[in-house]
């Protein structure tokens, strides 16, 4: 895919990944954002690499569990990064523990694509999405109560901050199992139409937030929502034309 050209303020980031892949993935997505990258694919030289120089981003490749856990970990303790954003990318859902082990903020789950990378790292480093083409659905930005549910998960109340047709992300405002999350439902304003879909998690924070992908869509789900959305003042107008 093309990503789009981004003059976002100049960031610096280090990268501890040994996947070529997964490295070149990432470094597409950090150009488009204007943020330096610098790679190491063992851990100590991360760790001498964080020592010298102050990041804004810490990315993690949780595909080396030991080696990601060391930067981390040695991030926690470096006053350098007492500002710096961990972000893992995780192979399993349980790799929060990490996040919260390195004043982190973020997990992006695989399977990683452009789109779930580039947008979990702006919502990661507070980046604004204004003028992001690259998003894999428009959003509006709304704040609707919704109930989730899930296995080990009593019914618990979240609150979503922006919706589009494909996805949503929402705020529980707390940390939750990750693998706990299964369903939403929620009320769509000025209407009657109670949605309720199943969901895959896309990225989630140690604060509670948390970007989800509906998944079983219903025929009735769908069309509800697109009619919403287009109804709405703020949702892209060539969106709306697609519509």
């Amino acid at each position: 895919m093309v990503l789009p050209e981004n003059t976002s303020t100049h960031l610096r980031s280090l990268l501890f990944s040994r996947d070529q892949e997964l490295i070149n993935l990432v470094g597409e997505v950090l150009k488009t954002l204007n943020i330096d990258v610098s790679q190491c694919s063992v851990a100590q030289q991360a760790v001498q690499s964080l020592t010298s120089t102050r990041f804004d981003a810490i990315i993690v490749d949780n595909a080396d569990a030991p080696g990601a856990v060391a930067v981390l970990s040695a991030a926690k303790s470096l006053p350098s990064c007492e500002r710096s954003i961990g972000i893992v990318l995780a192979v399993s859902a349980s790799s929060i523990g990490l996040a919260e082990g390195a004043r982190s903020h973020m997990v992006v789950y695989r399977p990683l694509s452009a789109n779930r990378l580039l947008n979990g790292i702006k919502a990661a480093l507070g980046l604004s999405n204004d003028g992001d083409d690259a998003r894999e659905f428009e959003r509006t930005s709304v704040n609707i109560p919704a109930t989730v549910r899930g296995a080990g998960l009593e019914e618990t109340l979240a609150f979503i901050t922006n919706v589009g047709a494909g996805g949503a992300a929402l705020n529980i405002g707390r940390s939750v199992p990750s693998s706990s999350v299964q369903t939403i439902e929620f009320l769509l304003p000025g209407t009657r139409a109670n949605l309720k879909t199943s969901v895959e998690l896309v990225w989630r924070d140690v604060q509670g937030h948390m970007g989800l992908r509906f998944t079983g869509m219903s025929t009735s789900f769908s069309e509800g929502l697109q009619e919403w959305l287009t109804a709405q003042p703020d949702f892209p107008a060539s969106s709306k034309a697609r519509a």
